[in-house]
C-alpha cells in the first residue's frame, strides 16, 4: 500500500510537517537533487514520514499548540532570536531538517538501525605513560540515542529548538596526577 502524507497543521492524524509537493519544490533549489529526484513518490512519502518520526523523537522547548495534535510541532511558549514560536506555522528550520533527513533516509535505509554492537566503543586510551584498557564486552551495545548520533549536521537545523542538544550519554572527566 502506498504511503500517504497528512501534513495538516495541528491535526490529530498528521504524519508529516511538509507535503511531497513542498519537498519537491525544496529540492529544486539545492545544488544536487538527483538523490531525491531518482526516488518514486511512494519512496519519498515514506522517507518524509520516517524523517518526521525521527524528528518527533527529540525533546523540544516550548509547548504543543494543541493537546490533540499528533506531532510535536507547531509549538509555542519559546523564542528563537527574539521571535516567539507561533501556532500558525512550522519553522523553516524544522522543515529543512525534514527535507534533508528524508533524503538521507531514502538513500540509506539502514543508517539508523544501530551497529553490530562494538562499533565506536573505546578499547584503549593512552596519554604519555598513562594507559587505560577497557573491556569492550562491558560497554553498551550498538544503540542510537537519537538521530543526531547518525546525522550530527541535523543540529544546525534543530539544535536551537532542542532541549538538551544531542542528548549524548557519554561524558569524560579529565583527572591529573598530582606529584608531591
Amino acid at each position: 500500500m502506498a504511503a500517504t502524507i497528512t501534513a495538516t497543521l495541528k491535526s490529530a492524524t498528521a504524519n508529516s510537517y511538509v507535503t511531497l509537493a513542498e519537498a519537491n519544490t525544496y529540492f529544486e533549489t539545492v545544488p544536487d537533487s538527483t538523490t531525491w529526484d531518482n526516488k518514486t513518490d511512494d519512496q519519498k512519502n515514506r522517507a518524509l514520514i520516517s524523517a518526521t518520526r525521527w524528528i518527533d523523537s527529540l525533546n523540544f522547548y516550548g509547548d504543543r499548540c494543541d493537546e490533540d495534535q499528533a506531532l510535536k510541532w507547531p509549538r509555542n511558549n519559546y523564542e528563537i532570536d527574539n521571535v516567539e514560536l507561533a501556532c500558525t506555522a512550522i519553522p523553516a528550520s524544522i522543515k529543512y531538517a525534514q527535507y534533508e533527513l528524508a533524503r538521507q533516509l531514502a538513500n540509506d535505509t539502514d543508517a539508523v538501525i544501530g551497529n553490530k554492537g562494538t562499533d565506536g566503543n573505546i578499547e584503549q586510551v593512552k596519554l604519555g605513560e598513562m594507559e587505560v584498557k577497557y573491556a569492550k564486552e562491558s560497554q553498551g551495545v550498538g544503540t542510537i540515542n537519537n538521530i543526531f548520533d547518525v546525522y550530527p549536521w541535523l543540529q544546525s537545523y534543530l539544535g536551537a529548538y532542542c532541549l538538551g542538544g544531542s542528548g549524548s550519554s557519554v561524558s569524560y572527566t579529565h583527572l591529573r596526577a598530582h606529584e608531591t
